[in-house]
This record gives structure tokens, sequence and C-alpha cells, in this order.
């Protein structure tokens, strides 16, 4: 009574009305502390106040009591924590909690921001704290749908050896020991599960010989690249000047290619972009790279943050633009 009537009445809902704010509603299994009504005496929202400490305590039961009277929407709370489940819908209870609210962790602003969202008069009247609750549900399921479905994603890219990832991992063991593995090793170690590859990763750390520590090479290597477009070739110091390369080439041929390239939809990643006119364009969201670019030619740039597999996808992008095929017209060596 000293915090939910409270919080309740500051969200317009009349306290002393009993067919608004009905206290210890008899829904015929048990009582529920409060039954939020619209219109008078239609419960729309059941509420369970529980001993601080103890607000996860109770959700079968209210539940249940909710699926008995047809009420959409149910809260369970501490006085602290506040948590809006939707009983009706699919899952376990946790996924049936579209938020939970802690009073003590959460600013002023966003707790007054939810609270509002899920439990204002108005909005609990006319529909609208339900729609939200379940467009929050709908939004939590599909980041669940995609977190089940990575597992399945990864093995049908290992089963397909797609060359990407080989390149990736092949890159990325090569940059940390000067060697280049073979292309069926990566895919094999890939193939293996997991929990497999770590009981063998430890196995072999137990049982091989000490390593000899590594000689002192304080000269960073370079690696050269080469790229050949149509009857040019060019020897380059490392893969971004080859890319340059390849690009200006093609640029030099057709006007309009660096802005095909620039409207190309794989030209995108998740949070940068490959080919633009503007150093904004290529880091939308990270300022302090911005200044990570070439110019390709008149005043086209091209983000040079990435690594050499990302390289080889754009120039099959540029191939793809400019009607040529890599690895045949043009191919590269990096």
């Amino acid at each position: 009574m000293g915090i939910v009537l409270r919080v309740l009445q500051d969200l317009d809902w009349d306290i002393y009305d009993p067919t608004r704010v009905w206290p210890e509603f008899q829904t015929g299994e048990g009582r529920v502390d409060f039954a939020l009504c619209h219109p008078p005496s239609k419960p729309l929202i059941f509420f369970e106040v529980k001993q601080p400490g103890k607000a996860e305590e109770g959700i079968r039961q209210l539940f249940e009591y909710a699926f008995f009277k047809g009420v959409p929407f149910v809260v369970l709370t501490d006085g602290k924590t506040w948590s809006f489940y939707l009983p009706g819908e699919q899952g376990s209870f946790e996924e049936r909690r579209v938020y939970k609210l802690d009073l003590f962790e959460r600013s002023e602003t966003e707790v007054a921001a939810k609270l509002v969202e899920y439990l204002q008069f108005s909005r609990v009247a006319s529909g609208e704290a339900l729609k939200a609750a379940r467009a929050q549900y709908q939004s939590s399921n599909k980041k669940a749908l995609a977190r089940q479905t990575i597992k399945t994603a990864w093995e049908e890219l290992v089963d397909n050896e797609e060359p990407f990832l080989i390149e990736l991992v092949s890159d990325a063991v090569e940059s940390k020991c000067g060697v280049r593995p073979d292309g069926g090793d990566v895919t094999t170690f890939l193939k293996k599960p997991w929990h497999n590859q770590s009981a063998t990763l430890a196995t072999q750390t137990l049982t091989r010989p000490p390593a000899p520590l590594p000689r002192p090479n304080p000269q960073p290597t370079t690696r050269a690249a080469t790229a050949e477009v149509w009857d040019q070739t060019f020897n380059a110091r490392n893969a971004k000047e080859a890319t340059l390369f390849v690009l200006r080439e093609m640029a030099k041929r057709d006007p309009s290619f660096l802005a095909r390239c620039a409207g190309h939809p794989e030209n995108f990643g998740r949070n940068r972009t490959w080919i633009a006119k503007t150093a904004e364009e290529l880091f939308p969201e990270r300022a302090d790279l911005r200044e990570l670019h070439e110019e390709i030619s008149d005043g086209w740039l091209l983000n040079t943050n990435f690594n050499n597999p990302i390289k080889k996808k754009v120039l099959r992008i540029a191939c793809e633009v400019a009607g040529v095929t890599f690895g045949r017209e043009v191919r590269v060596s990096f």
C-alpha cells in the first residue's frame, strides 16, 4: 500500500475506487493482491506484491489466476523490482517476462518512462500498454530465435566450406605465427565439435614438449601482395595497395564505376561502409576511425580499417559491378 498504490495514483489510477483498483481480487482459484480494471470491475492487469527480496516467488500461481480469469497482463513486484509478464504467450516464465525494472538500478527518467508505458491509466484503458508489451515480447522472441539459429548457421558455413570463413581464419593464423595454414586443416578444425576441440587442445598442451623460447624479432615484416587487372600486373607492398590498384584501374575505364560500387547492397557492413564519398559515410558511428581511409579517385574513398578477406569481398563487389570475373580478369595474392 505504501509503494504500489502511491505509484498507481501517480499514474492516474483512482486508488479509492475499488472497481478500478480492486484489492484482494477473488479469482475463483485464489486472491490477487490487486486487479486494475477497465471498464470498472473488469480486470485487465493482475498485481501480486511480495516481501522484499522475494519478487520471483508466486509467479506460477499468478499465471494460473490470470489464465482462469482471462487477464492478459500481470505484474509481480516487491517494491524494488517490477516484472511485467504476458502469461498467455509462449515460452518459459522468463521468456514471457517482457521487462524487469529495478527502481534502485535504473535512472529516475527510465523508471518513470517504463511505468508510464505499461501502467499509465490512459494507456491501459486504450490498449496501448498491452500493445507495447506484446511488441517487446515479439522483439525479444525474435532475438531468442536468432540466438538459437546461430549454431545451425555456423554448421552450414563450415559444411559448405565457405571460402570467406576459411580465408578469415587462415589470415588470423598467419598474422599470429607467420605461416599460412592449409585450407583443409582449417576446415577439419572448424568441423570438430567445440567441446572436443577444447579437450584436444588441453591434451596437446599437457603432452607436447616445452616450446623453445622465441627469438627476438624487433623488425616487423611487411607482407607483399600482387594484383593483376586484365593485362597489368602490380607488385604491391601490402593488400591495401593491391586493392587500391585494382579499383583505380577499373575506375579509369568507367567514370560511373565507383558510384555504382557505392550503391551496391553489399557495400555496407553492420556499422560501416567500404566505398563512399565522405569519411562520415564510411564510419557513421565511429568518428575516431574516420581518418582510416585512402582516396581511390575523383573524391571516392576506400575504408582501410578492415582485414584481407573483406578487401577481397570489396574486389568481388567491384568485379560484379564491372561485369568481370574475380579470379580470371582480376586476380590478387595477399
